[in-house]
């Protein structure tokens, strides 16, 4: 059902009797109205048409898209309420919703959430950066499991480690540490170097984990005389060396009588070696 409308076009029929455009826009009368006494039926025809097209077209928008009855009864508040939800409506359905294929209406949200149609506010966007800064910063650290020793180029840990210098820890205050070191102490690693458990392979046997190994011994004089020294000890566990992998080594000797055994008891001829090194603070992850 068509919703009524009052206000209607005057003076529209082809035959209406009005002035023509040309003489209405070269009429004194259209700047200072019409003359008391004195007024064109043809001009006040072309007035009245004019604005009460106008009108009418108005009025059966307001009509359309309110689907309300527009009246003329002087209710300048309800005319304009309804002009107001005739513009609304009208907004609403011919303006779609935004997507990824259209223009349109976006709304606002401060949730973050799949839609593909709402837009984030300036807030919302500064928290999510926020939160995945903070995610970043603590995946890096979390990547290390608590335990781990890793090399450290300053003497003070940071906040959260340890030094790896053999000392206590209270287990109940970092319980994940104890988790790794169940004893409640430390590895001392000051001066040591780390090195891959043999775990039945065969390369450094019969070791446990955490097991402390000293290095292997040379032999040379390190005192002020120039002696020639012959060295002989049948006993490569003793010496701290490795079984060579491979078993058939061709080597050249001079054999020398008699065969004597000493002791090195000053520690002047017997020393333990090693690699190349730079030096590091060892330290732990304790939480």
């Amino acid at each position: 059902m068509s919703q009524k409308n009052d206000f209607k076009a005057f003076s529209i029929s082809n035959n209406a009797n009005v002035v023509s455009q040309r003489l209405y826009e070269e009429s004194k009368d259209l700047l200072t109205g019409f003359p008391p006494n004195d007024v064109s039926t043809h001009m006040l025809n072309k007035a009245l048409r004019q604005s009460s097209t106008i009108s009418s077209v108005l009025a059966d928008f307001i009509a359309e898209q309110s689907g309300e009855d527009v009246l003329d009864d002087g209710n300048v508040a309800k005319l304009t309420t309804q002009l107001n939800k005739a513009l609304e409506r009208k907004t609403t359905t011919r303006v779609p919703d935004a997507s990824l294929t259209q223009k349109g209406v976006v709304q606002l949200t401060n949730v973050i959430g799949n839609s593909d149609t709402l837009a984030v506010t300036q807030k919302l966007v500064q928290e999510i950066v926020t939160s995945l800064s903070k995610d970043i910063n603590d995946s890096k650290a979390n990547d290390i499991p608590v335990g781990t020793p890793i090399p450290w180029p300053t003497a003070i840990p940071p906040s959260g480690w340890l030094q790896c210098n053999g000392a206590t820890f209270d287990k109940s205050k970092f319980p994940e540490l104890a988790k790794a070191y169940p004893s409640g102490r430390l590895p001392d690693l000051r001066g040591e170097f780390i090195r891959g458990w043999d775990d039945g392979r065969g390369v450094d046997p019969n070791r446990s984990l955490l097991k402390w190994q000293e290095g292997s011994y040379l032999l040379q004089e390190g005192g002020q005389g120039d002696y020639v020294l012959n060295f002989s000890l049948n006993n490569l566990e003793v010496l701290q060396w490795d079984a060579p992998q491979n078993k058939t080594l061709s080597l050249r000797a001079r054999v020398a009588r008699p065969i004597s055994t000493w002791n090195d008891t000053r520690g002047s001829y017997i020393g333990v070696s090693r690699p190349r090194n730079v030096a590091f603070n060892y330290i732990v992850r304790a939480i």
